[in-house]
């Protein structure tokens, strides 16, 4: 009878819509689970029956009569879509933002999920809410992990001692300034004048208004002399006729500097200027000047108008031996003419440096480093470790800092030296490509292992097993495991949930339209039991 029809259709509206509230009520229910996926329901039309042709000729315009049997779930789908990160300041509170799941065991069989809510057990493995091991790749001794093989449970030793590490290298960045340094100037006490106007080096000898009396030929004058190293000597000038100024200049400079470079004496604005060749603090000046043979001079005396400066900078780290132990380490530099400078290294408490202690380093014109960028110096640490050794870096080209001399700061200092000390574990950090970092109470850092994830080619092919956990079937296709970093546009956000993806708004809205269509469902069969009764009763 035709009106079985449609109670059966109304019939299966009402199983097909309480199928879709059974849904809504589900995702409702989980708008606060971490990691959750909401799910939808899709429809289809059941079976139709054909009733006969509707007519003859292909000028129909349609060749059979249809009813419909009802309606049918085709599907419950899942939405992937990324749900919002919430905040929750725990370490192993981890969220993926992107694609990838978080993989877990259980004991049999590898697992998938977005809830990241994990912990560490007292075993030290790294575990989500129900015991499963969360698995990775535990890093080798020296925190290198080798990704994209077989993963293993994520476990960390909370006992864990980073070994100590010898200092092999000391790396020194900055600028020495240039100008700091001076050399010591005398000066003669007044200006040598040739009738009344300033002295050069043109002016004859015998025009100077300090020649009381002409220099024959022959006639000399000694200048007592101090050198730099305070040892004195006397420089002589023997006067030709017609000498002027620079004769007796150039004279002198040849005969002070005949042991080595002493120093140069110019006429500046008429006043006799003789600079150290030596920079920093020296002895060298005239203390005096005789003229011997028949002409006379009045010589100015000189005094000391600037003393010599030594620039230097002591710059100062500590260097562990191989056992970890601490040595303090100075290093001073220290200008020893242009462009040049002298370092000495040592230690505070005196451990012996067997080689490297003392050297030169050379900048070029540019203010740049001339000479080797390194300096090895070797050292005997006692206390029972071995004989050490390290090298100072003049810069470090890879990081783009540079050792200069310019004139300007004095900015020279150490930027980084490699030793340690022994470090116990005090914290973990998780990183953005999910990097399990120690951090150690010595200020330093390793890499102790690396979450892996998984991927499918088909997330609507994942079989939901409970707890927010998916098992990849053949549908799902291949899975592919490896480590955030290989994924694009995928990141372990630390100390964050991902939270449901439920929309509230749209869940409700869907309640109202699902409730409506169930009513009318529901009238369908009313409607039809009515007729049913009607056609009953014709009898009567």
């Amino acid at each position: 009878m035709s009106l079985i029809r449609s109670l059966n259709s109304g019939v299966s509206g009402l199983r097909a819509f309480q199928t879709k509230m059974d849904t809504i009520g589900n995702n409702i229910a989980n708008v606060e689970t971490a990691g959750f996926k909401s799910s939808r329901v899709s429809f289809a039309e059941m079976m139709n029956q054909r009733l006969g042709r509707s007519g003859g000729g292909e000028s129909s315009p349609q060749l059979n009569n249809q009813v419909g049997l009802g309606v049918r779930v085709a599907s419950i789908d899942r939405d992937f879509s990324q749900g919002a990160l919430q905040s929750t300041g725990r370490t192993t509170d981890l969220a993926i933002e992107g694609e990838g799941y978080f993989m877990v065991n259980d004991g049999s069989q590898n697992l998938m999920t977005r809830a990241g809510n994990f912990v560490f057990n007292k075993d030290g493995n790294l575990v989500d809410q129900g015991g499963r091991f969360v698995q990775g790749y535990n890093a080798d001794g020296s925190g290198n992990i080798l990704g994209g093989g077989t993963t293993e449970n994520i476990r960390i030793d909370f006992e864990n001692v980073l070994p100590p590490k010898q200092t092999e290298m000391v790396t020194l960045a900055g600028n020495l300034d240039a100008a700091t340094s001076t050399s010591q100037v005398n000066q003669s006490q007044s200006g040598f004048t040739s009738g009344g106007s300033i002295a050069t080096l043109a002016t004859e000898i015998n025009n100077l208004d300090q020649t009381m009396t002409d220099l024959a030929a022959g006639d000399t004058i000694d200048f007592d002399v101090t050198l730099n190293d305070g040892t004195t000597t006397t420089v002589s000038y023997t006067y030709a006729a017609g000498d002027n100024v620079e004769d007796m200049i150039n004279s002198f400079n040849t005969g002070l500097n005949t042991g080595g470079d002493e120093g140069t004496l110019n006429l500046v604005d008429g006043l006799f200027v003789l600079r150290s060749s030596q920079l920093g603090d020296s002895d060298l000046q005239i203390t005096g000047s005789t003229v011997t043979g028949t002409g006379a001079m009045n010589i100015p005396g000189f005094q000391i108008t600037q003393n010599g400066e030594t620039n230097t900078r002591t710059m100062s780290t500590t260097v562990y031996d191989d056992l970890g132990h601490a040595h303090s380490l100075v290093v001073e530099f220290t200008q020893s003419s242009t462009n040049e400078w002298e370092y000495a290294a040592k230690f505070v408490d005196g451990e012996e440096i067997t080689s490297g202690a003392t050297g030169t380093i050379q900048f070029d014109e540019l203010g740049q480093l001339s000479s080797d960028d390194q300096v090895d110096i070797t050292f005997e640490p006692g206390a029972g470790a071995n004989a050490a050794s390290f090298s100072l870096s003049l810069g470090d080209t890879s990081q783009g800092t540079k050792f200069t001399q310019f004139a300007g700061s004095n900015s020279a200092k150490v930027i980084n030296q490699d030793g340690y000390t022994q470090g116990e574990l005090v914290d973990l950090s998780i990183d953005g490509d999910g990097r399990v970092q120690g951090i150690y109470d010595n200020g330093n850092n390793m890499v102790l292992a690396q979450l892996s994830l998984g991927r499918v080619q088909n997330e609507n092919g994942l079989e939901m097993v409970g707890g927010g956990l998916f098992r990849a079937t053949s549908a799902a296709g291949e899975v592919f495991v490896n480590t955030a970093d290989t994924f694009a546009e995928t990141n372990i956000n630390s100390g964050t949930l991902e939270g449901s993806n439920v929309d509230l708004a749209k869940e409700f809205t869907e309640m109202i339209t699902s409730q409506r269509a169930y009513q009318s469902n529901a009238r369908v069969i009313s409607t039809s039991d009515e007729m049913l009764m009607e056609a009953v009763n014709l009898k009567r």
